[in-house]
């Protein structure tokens, strides 16, 4: 079971913030150190999660465009929008090997099939998988 503050580091978008180097750098010093070299401001690091700071990234210096738009609607993930999947979640070929915004349709997904305690259980693996898995056309990311 998992407790509440880390179900709240899951971001709407389906970002898992918990395992996010903006927030995990509290426990890596060279890591911090480049953050604060990349110009990111250090009151905002370690980043609390986009729920907790309402979506001021850190990263973007401005509120995140996706978290206003869940926040104008009653729903906790964007999978319970009408509208999902939309635009803003769209994947993009741009700096996907170094940004983890590409597995925000999976992420939800995840969570909407499986619930968010199995989401979390799975999300290093996730991630993981994402960023260091091999591709076999028809059978995804191998490790």
């Amino acid at each position: 079971m998992f407790i509440q503050e880390r179900l709240d580091m899951v971001a709407p978008c389906g970002m898992d913030c918990g395992i996010c180097e903006m927030h995990t750098c509290q426990e890596n010093s060279p890591l911090y150190d480049r953050l604060i070299e990349r110009e990111i401001p250090k009151e905002s690091i370690p980043c609390k999660g986009c729920r907790t700071i309402t979506g001021m990234c850190p990263v973007i210096k401005e509120k995140c465009k996706t978290y206003l738009c869940f926040s104008g609607r009653n729903i906790n993930f964007c999978f319970e929008c009408d509208e999902f999947p939309c635009r803003k979640l769209h994947p993009a070929a741009d700096r996907a090997e170094i940004l983890p915004h590409n597995m925000k349709i999976f992420n939800l997904c995840t969570i909407r099939n499986s619930g968010i305690e199995e989401f979390l259980d799975r999300s290093t693996e996730i991630k993981l998988r994402y960023f260091k898995g091999k591709i076999q056309v028809g059978n995804g990311p191998q490790m």
